[in-house]
Formats: structure tokens, sequence, C-alpha cells
């Protein structure tokens, strides 16, 4: 937990976070300390109205209640400053661990390959729901043990100078025996912690997956088989909370003990020099006022030890969600490790595409879909991928195109002359010309190269793969009206888009990218699935008079003239590769 926590917290004051975090928790430590000050005042009121009241000093009264409330009134002020500041700090925090987890992440092979490998589960969760419950955590207690140190040696000289050595003395044991209770009785909380933030992130899954896939459930009226799912997943949930709580409850009961039973203590330590005389010279207000002084000192050191022992229940927590967020960051350390491998399989011929005695495995490694597979792709000359189902088609897709590293042998792949084309279409959220011209740059030697898609290339693209009354439908689904550029750039949501294009018009959306990008190789995996065989055959042969070489995966014989090489896919491993006949 120490290691992770470090490296968290190596993150939050890394010269690449913004400085303004640790101006935060040091603005935040000094406001603690302005606040301790006036939580002191306060506390010593108490006793100041026991000796004004016993006194019966009513000149005094009236000055004394117009200060307690000011102290008061500022000590409110302190407080409510201070959880704002905590509250302004974990944004800070949040924002900063996302975006390092960001830039970690979301980029080339690593979170394609965490997510494909399926060895760290439910990603979006840790840097959404984990991140966030873990900065609020980390915010709410940091200024607590920051300012822990200083108060402990205030109140420790002064319960000293009040009740002699025995009162500190005790209330140090006292803490002691607090924090190894609650030592013991950490270690499965933290577990459990984990435990109940993965079962939170499967049943968030499958509440998406019944939204993404609303159409199919109903078609397959799968209702009730999807409703016991999401029950089973959310019985799961219940369970390991209640195994939490269970556990959690010893920690409660330490602490809360440990808490009241802090005033019995302080009580006790006045007590020892009362009885042995230091006070008998103090008449009966005076000494009121000193065992309320005393008390305030003694309860709010046992408060301060009392505090540190109750932030063990949030380490636990912390200590759950440090463990999910790291070990992401250490899934993506160690596929950054493999990289430099990776790294020299791109080269400067960008005209082929080159796989030497590969084997092609299952991401877990469980399962050898292809042997000793061995195939040149070279510009202009291009290749289709057949076989049965099962055969491992996509799977030699995946690795030819650079997805996936293969169990053995070695791929060569020009990465800034390929696009990728699954069967079921991405779609984004934007504008058309957003979505025409996705991913909106092209990686390059200098970090990536931007190109414009202009009105005339977006007619161009949208007649090539049939789509030309396409602007028109968008006016008429949203009501609006103008000018065929202005319908180009306005922006609208995803769930738009899935709604106005028919699965088949997602895939032509995919191949007119491909057509404004115009890379020296496309692959395409079943990418025309949706379409009727003359849109298929248009917007294969847009793609061919284009130039680009196709790399394809498909099961239907009409394509076959569209390509040069067929690479027959056998079971047990097995392929075959030979030319295809000019006239098919």
């Amino acid at each position: 937990m120490l290691r992770r926590l470090y490296r968290i917290f190596a993150v939050l004051l890394s010269s690449q976070t913004p400085r303004y975090i640790g101006l935060g928790c040091g603005a935040l430590l000094a406001g603690k300390l302005s606040a301790e000050i006036v939580f002191y005042y306060a506390g010593r009121l108490p006793s100041e109205f026991y000796k004004v009241l016993g006194d019966k000093d009513l000149k005094a009264f009236f000055p004394l209640l117009l200060r307690c409330m000011a102290v008061v009134a500022a000590a409110g002020t302190a407080r409510a400053a201070l959880d704002y500041g905590a509250a302004a700090l974990g944004v800070m925090m949040r924002s900063a661990l996302t975006t390092y987890t960001h830039k970690r992440y979301i980029r080339a092979r690593a979170f394609y390959e965490t997510v494909s490998r399926g060895t760290v589960d439910n990603p979006d969760q840790r840097i959404t729901q984990d991140v966030e419950r873990l900065a609020s955590s980390i915010a709410t207690i940091l200024p607590e043990l920051l300012i822990a140190p200083f108060l402990i040696v205030y109140y420790t000289v002064r319960c000293w100078s009040m009740a002699g050595p025995l009162g500190p003395l005790a209330i140090y044991a006292y803490f002691v025996a607090g924090a190894l209770s609650t030592r013991a009785v950490m270690p499965p909380i933290i577990r459990s912690v984990y435990y109940q933030e993965r079962e939170e992130g499967n049943l968030r899954f499958q509440e998406v997956r019944i939204t993404e896939f609303a159409e199919s459930i109903a078609f397959f009226a799968g209702e009730d088989r999807e409703r016991a799912a999401a029950d089973a997943a959310l019985g799961r949930v219940i369970g390991v909370q209640h195994v939490l709580l269970r556990k959690q409850f010893w920690l409660g009961l330490i602490t809360q003990v440990f808490s009241y039973l802090g005033a019995t203590v302080s009580y006790a330590i006045i007590a020892v020099p009362i009885f042995l005389g230091k006070y008998d010279s103090k008449t009966g207000s005076e000494l009121s006022s000193i065992i309320s002084m005393n008390a305030f000192v003694s309860m709010y050191l046992i408060y301060r030890f009392s505090v540190v022992i109750e932030q063990a229940k949030k380490l636990t927590d912390i200590a759950g969600y440090t463990a999910r967020i790291v070990q992401l960051w250490e899934e993506v350390d160690r596929i950054e490790d493999t990289e430099e491998q990776q790294e020299e399989d791109e080269y400067d011929d960008d005209t082929r595409i080159v796989a030497e005695n590969v084997t092609v495995s299952t991401p877990s490694g469980e399962q050898v879909l292809v042997s000793a597979l061995t195939v040149d792709v070279v510009a202009g000359r291009s290749l289709i991928i057949t076989g049965p189902n099962g055969v491992g088609k996509t799977s030699v897709l995946r690795t030819l195109c650079g997805l996936w590293r293969p169990a053995a042998g070695s791929v060569r792949v020009p990465r800034r002359e390929l696009f990728f084309l699954p069967q079921t279409a991405y779609i984004v959220s934007g504008s058309l010309r957003e979505q025409l011209s996705y991913p909106g740059q092209q990686r390059g030697d200098n970090g990536g190269s931007v190109r414009v898609c202009g009105d005339a290339d977006l007619a161009r693209l949208l007649s090539a793969v049939g789509l030309a009354q396409l602007v028109g439908r968008i006016s008429s689904a949203t009501g609006a009206s103008g000018a065929d550029h202005l319908a180009y750039d306005r922006p609208y949501p995803v769930q738009f888009w899935l709604k106005v294009l028919s699965p088949g018009e997602q895939q032509k959306i995919s191949a007119a990218r491909v057509l404004f990008w115009r890379p020296r190789f496309a692959i395409l995996d079943e990418s025309t699935s949706a379409l009727d065989a003359a849109a298929e055959a248009n917007v294969y042969q847009a793609l061919v008079d284009a130039g680009i070489t196709l790399v394809s995966v498909s099961h239907r014989q009409s394509l076959l003239k569209y390509h040069h090489m067929r690479l027959d896919l056998l079971p047990q491993g097995q392929y075959s590769l030979a030319p295809i006949p000019a006239i098919v």
C-alpha cells in the first residue's frame, strides 16, 4: 500500500502536474493551523464561563458573551472554509490523476492491449469512480494528518503543565493501544474494498450492455434473461458490501469506543493532581475552571489521537482505490516495457506488410490459431483472408495490422500508412465533417499531420460511398435548414448519429474516412457485412480506384475480384496462400 501510495503522491506533486496542487496542500495546512488557533480559543471559553459564573461577575459576563459569539462565528467560518478547501483540493487531485492516467492509458497500443487481454478489470471504473473517490478521500484526511504532529506536540506540553508527566503518558499509552487495535483489523477491510469496487464495475458494465444492446435484447425478448443477469451482478455487489460492513463494524467499534472513552480518561488524568493536593489552594470556581480547561486540553489531545485512529478506516478505502488505480498504471508499464521490441517492427519501408514465421494465438496465449505464417503484402497486391468460422481470421488480421503481438515470429507494419475498419463501425460525436475526417490527424514523424476536409471533399466522399442524400436527411431529421457547408459543421451527439444512420450507412462512413485519408493499406474486418452486394461492390471499387491496397476478411466470393492473393486458413493452425486468378 505504501509503495503504491507513494507513486500516487509522486504523480500529484511531480513537475508534470499543475503546481497549484502543492500550493493547495500548503494553503490548506496553513488554513488548518489558523483554524486550530481559533478552535483553541473557542475551547477555552467554557473554563472562563465557569470562573465568571462561579464568581457571579456580571461585569465580566457580557464582554465574555460577546467575545464568545465572535469566536464561535470565526470557528464556524473556519470550519466551512476548511471543508471547501479540502473539496477543492480533491477536485484538483482528481483532475491531475485522471489527466495523468489518460496520458498513460489512452495511447497507441496501451489501452487496446489492456482491454483485449483483460488482465485489468473495468479500466473505465478505475479512471472515473476510483480516481474520484481516492482524490476525495486523500483531500479529506490529508489536512488532519499533516496538522496532527504540530497539535499533538502543543497539547502534550499544555497537558504536562496542568496534569504532570502522567497525563500525556497515559494519553500516549491510550493512543498506542488504539492504533494497534485498528491495525489488526485493517488488512481484511482493504481486500474487501478492492473486491467491492471490482463487483461495482461489473454491475455497471452489465447495466451499460443492457443500454447498448437494447434493440437486440428487445428483438430476442431477452428482458428476463438480462434482468436475471443484472440481479445476479447486483447480488454479488450486495454480498461483498455485507462482508465489508461486517469487517468495518469491528473497526468502527474500536474507533468509537476509543473516541468516547477519551472523556473518562481526561477526568482520570486531572483527578491525580487534585487528589494529591496540587490545587488545594484554589477556590471552587477556580478549580472548576482548571478542571474545564484540563478537560479541554486532555480531550483535545485525545481527540487528535482519535482523529488519527479514525483515519484508519478511510485509509482502508484509500488503500483499495490506490491498488486499483496503480494496478492499471503497472499494466501500462508492462506494455511500455515491451514497446521497444514493437518499435523495431515499424520500419522505413511503408510499401509492404511482412509476417515471417508468425504464430498467432489468443491474447491469453492459451490457444494457437495459426502456426508458421509467412506472408508479404506488397502495395498494390491486395490480400483476402478466408476460412471457416472460428479458425482465426480476425485474429490473423489483428496480428498483421499490429494490434496483437505474435506469439512467435515477427510482423513489420507501416503504421503511418494503414487504416483499420472493424465490422462494427465506430461513430463519434460531432459534425459530419468530423465524422469523415476522424481522428482529425494522422500519425507522422513530428507527432501528427492535419488535413483539411473541405466542402468539395465532403460532397465527393459522400457520393463515392452512396451517401449523397445524407445531408438532406440530417436536415429533415433536425428541422434545420441552410447551406450544405453549415450542415456539414453542425455538431450532434453519438446517439443522434446512431439513430439517423443504419448499420450499413455507418459502415459507409468508415469507408469514406479511408477515402479521405487515402492510406497505402486498409484493413477490412468484414467491414461491409451490413451492405447489399451492389453497395459493397461500390465501396470496394472506390477503395481500389483510390489506389488503396486492401487486406480483407470476408466470406463472400464476390469480393475475390478486388484482391490479388488469398490466404485460406485451415483447421489445426494450417493455411494455404495462393494468387487469385485474374478472372474469377
